[in-house]
Formats: structure tokens, C-alpha cells, sequence
């Protein structure tokens, strides 16, 4: 197991203990927040009724959640603090940035979230998720996480471009403040290199990360204008695909079209999994600054590097995958090139994350009825979501390791006593367990690789056939 992979690990105790770490004022919400965190890692798909003991411990449940001395930013600060060690522990880490939609259904309206339309309502969160640099991607935790409701402009008003960009709550500013919030938590002594993908498109937040000196991999969404050998001209022009440095071959997974948005599937259409090969060029180029006096504060030029990643041979059907990569980062030799595509790829990670929020932990089903009771629940599923992250990463990354580094002796014990469908040696890998943790869930060898919610049920299988093992124990001592 890698050094990144062993920081990553998530033993079965360790998030009730790295959340006990905060404190929320009063001893008696700390105990209560204890017990909660407690069940949700038991439990993390349940309802909150369901994964209670009882009425009385549902009744002081809400009562926690509804609490005003508890908040988002008091209940994660534990986790951010804990991230921010892990981080520490390796030195050089991938922060990725992105931001993702909370939907949430039925007709009676929440208090706080937006309407999107009829019997739904949310808001967004911008995170910044913290992975191993070193190729091996481990997750590592959550160092940022900011909800906000997205401006909707009454019909019929016009705010003009420069009103627009001098505005304070402007959504594209959160890419630069969670820029900002994580380097102020990780300090000078982790070196962090920030990954965003086409939202975060902005020439005032390059600007920004240049002249702070940050390191970042961004992909670009519009077609920029760059001062090249020949003039001024558009970016698509100015990096040639007759300037071929390498190539390689990799794994796209599948997108499904799901419940998604319209804009959204048209940004990232559903497509099949396949294996595709990319051609890579790069060249310096010196950005210019947008038309317009709101950027007239801004630099002239930005002199920047552009990493240009395309298919060479695109499937029948299928849409091309296509990336236009800007860093400041070294681009001299092929590997260079290939760092940061393998930066980027690692995007991917806070996609994983945001599933295993919504759909192994449930988080979108919460029956909720305000935007400040859905954040102090987001507080609490957040951590349970990257440990879930963790655990399947370790059996995809890892899988002939020791299954002890992520299951107890006992939940081993358990595994082969249930057989769940298979007989398990002696010596158990981490792949291993995780497919019998499936199969107690329900999952079908037939149907491919396990998914969140047939993994967050084989969990609460497995602990509460602990939980009942634990009991039996404690009766026969008696």
C-alpha cells in the first residue's frame, strides 16, 4: 500500500473520533453530535427516522439539527482540519474544484432553497476535495465546502456587463475563493496544485492565480484570444494538431443521463464507457486580456501555458473528447505534458464524491424542511461520504491488500459466516470484502461493478449483523 493510500485509510473509529475533535459550545451538543455521526456511518443511506433507535432519540435527532448554535462551518471543521493533516502528511496534493447542484423534491416549498421548477427546489455547494498527487489518486478529504443559491434575474430586468462583474456575490468568484480559503488552511508547507474544469473559465481568476503564484490545471471553455507568432487569433488556431508530442490510451467511464438537468446534459452529454486515444500538443502562449472597460484593471497579457488533448479516432455516435488545458506549469518534455493530463483526469474524484453524497449517503432524500437544517445534515453525511470514497478507492487501487486495513475482525468474521454468496479465504483482500459487502447488499456479478447504493446497504447489512453479534456476546456473559 502506497503512503498516500495509507494516510486515505479510514478505519472503522476514526471519523466519530476526527469529528469528536470539534466543539460546539455545550457538552451536551457534542454528545449529541457524536451519536449522530455514530449512526449516519452505521447507516448512511437510511432516513434519519428509520436510523434511530426510537421515538424519543428521532425527537432529540431534529432537535440537533435545528439547533442555531449549530452550523455547517462548526460540524465540518473537524473533517477540514483532519483533511488539512492528511495533506500534510504527503506534501504535494491535487485540490479539486468544482461546484454541484442539491434537488431536492416536492410541491410545498422549503424555507432558504430556490425553485427550479415544479416540485423542485435546491441550492449549490462549491467544494474543494483534496486527492493524492502522485498518481495513485487517493481521496484525502474535503477542504472547502460553500453552499449558495444561484441569482435568478426577474423577467424583464437587465443588469449591465460592468454592474455584473463588480458584483461581490458574482457565482464565478467561488472558484477564487476557495482557492483562497484552502491556502490559507494548508499554509506554505503543502504544495497544492488546484484543478477546475470549464467553469471555472475566467480570465480575472488567472490573473489571480498567477499573481499569487498558484499552481492550477484548468480547462477552457472559450475560445480566448492569444498573441502567437502570426498576431492576435483565436485560441483553436493557435495550437495546431499537426504538432503531435505522444499519445495514450484512457479509460472513459460512462455517463448516464439520469435525472440531470438539460443544461447540464448538454454540457456533458450521456455517452458509453470506452477506451480512447488521446494525442497531446502544448506550446506557451500569452493570453489577452477581454474586451471591455469592467477588465480594465486586469493585466494587458497573461503569458501562460496551453495543453491541447484530443481523440484520434472518435466511435461511431460518439462525441469527441477534446481538452484545452491552461497552467502555468513546465510543458518542456512529453512527461511534463502527460502530468498534467493526469491532473486533470483526476477531476473525476469529486464526481465520485458528490455520488457517494447523493446517492451512497441519500443526501438528496432528506426530508428537510429549511436550506439551515439540509447544511447541518450536509455537515454530517460530507465526512461519511468521503470515508465511503476511501473505502471503495482502496479496493479499486489496492485490492490484494489486507481487507484488515478497512474492515474489523469481527466484520470479516461475519463475511464468512453469511458466505454473501461467495466463500471468503482465509486471508481476505480488500477486493475481496468489498464484493462480498456488495453481494450482501444486493449487487449482481452479472451487473458489473458494485455502485454506491448496493455498497451503502451491504454496510448496514454487515453492522447491524455486528451490532446483533455484540449484543448476543454481552447477553451470554451476563
Amino acid at each position: 500500500m502506497s503512503r498516500a493510500q495509507s494516510v486515505s485509510v479510514p478505519s472503522r473509529s476514526s471519523l466519530v473520533t476526527e469529528m469528536a475533535s470539534g466543539e460546539l459550545g455545550d457538552q451536551r451538543l457534542n454528545e449529541r453530535r457524536d451519536r449522530v455521526v455514530a449512526v449516519l456511518e452505521q447507516y448512511p443511506d437510511m432516513g434519519f427516522p428509520e436510523a434511530c433507535a426510537d421515538d424519543a432519540e428521532v425527537e432529540a435527532l431534529y432537535r440537533f439539527l435545528r439547533n442555531p448554535r449549530v452550523s455547517l462551518a462548526k460540524l465540518i471543521e473537524p473533517h477540514l482540519m483532519a483533511t488539512q493533516a492528511r495533506c500534510a502528511a504527503l506534501g504535494e496534493v491535487l485540490l479539486i474544484h468544482d461546484t454541484t447542484d442539491m434537488v431536492f423534491t416536492g410541491e410545498a416549498p422549503r424555507v432558504g432553497l430556490a425553485r427550479l421548477g415544479k416540485g423542485r427546489h435546491g441550492f449549490w455547494v462549491h467544494a474543494a476535495l483534496a486527492v493524492s498527487a502522485d498518481g495513485v489518486r487517493a481521496p484525502l478529504g474535503v477542504l472547502s465546502l460553500v453552499p449558495f443559491i444561484r441569482k435568478i434575474q426577474p423577467a424583464g430586468t437587465h443588469k449591465d456587463e460592468r454592474a455584473r462583474y463588480e458584483d461581490p456575490e458574482k457565482e464565478s468568484r467561488h472558484w477564487a475563493a476557495g482557492v483562497t480559503a484552502t491556502r490559507a488552511r494548508l499554509g506554505v508547507d503543502t504544495q497544492a496544485i488546484h484543478v477546475m474544469d470549464r467553469g471555472a473559465d475566467s480570465y480575472e481568476l488567472f490573473a489571480a492565480l498567477h499573481a499569487q503564484g498558484e499552481r492550477f490545471v484548468v480547462r477552457l471553455n472559450h475560445d480566448r484570444r492569444v498573441l502567437s507568432d502570426d498576431g492576435v487569433r483565436p485560441l483553436h488556431e493557435a495550437v495546431p494538431r499537426t504538432t503531435i508530442l505522444g499519445q495514450r490510451d484512457v479509460q472513459l467511464g460512462p455517463r448516464r443521463t439520469g435525472n440531470r438537468p438539460q443544461q447540464a446534459r448538454r454540457k456533458h452529454p450521456a455517452r458509453d464507457g470506452r477506451v480512447a486515444t488521446l494525442q497531446f500538443a502544448a506550446r506557451p502562449l500569452t493570453f489577452q486580456r477581454p474586451d471591455g472597460r469592467q477588465y480594465r484593471s486586469l493585466p494587458r497579457e497573461l503569458r501562460l501555458h496551453v495543453v491541447y488533448a484530443w481523440e484520434s479516432a472518435v466511435p461511431p455516435g460518439e462525441d469527441a473528447v477534446e481538452w484545452r488545458l491552461i497552467t502555468a506549469e513546465p510543458i518542456a518534455t512529453l512527461e511534463d505534458v502527460l502530468r498534467i493530463i493526469d491532473w486533470y483526469r483526476t477531476r473525476w474524484v469529486i464526481e465520485e464524491f458528490f455520488k457517494a453524497l447523493k446517492t451512497g449517503c441519500a443526501y438528496e432524500q432528506r426530508q428537510l424542511e429549511s436550506l439551515e437544517t439540509l447544511l447541518v445534515a450536509l455537515a454530517l453525511l460530507a465526512p461519511v461520504a468521503w470515508q465511503l470514497l476511501a473505502l471503495r478507492h482502496l479496493a479499486r487501487t489496492a485490492p490484494k491488500e489486507s481487507a484488515h486495513a478497512v474492515l474489523s475482525v469481527r466484520q470479516l468474521q461475519l463475511l464468512r459466516t453469511v458466505r454473501a454468496g461467495a466463500a471468503l479465504a482465509h486471508t481476505v483482500s480488500i477486493r475481496d470484502a468489498l464484493l462480498a459487502l456488495a453481494r450482501l447488499g444486493g449487487h449482481l456479478k452479472q451487473n458489473g461493478e458494485p455502485g454506491w447504493r448496493v455498497l451503502g446497504r451491504g454496510m448496514q447489512k454487515l453492522l447491524l449483523m455486528e451490532t446483533g453479534w455484540a449484543a448476543a456476546e454481552h447477553a451470554r456473559r451476563m
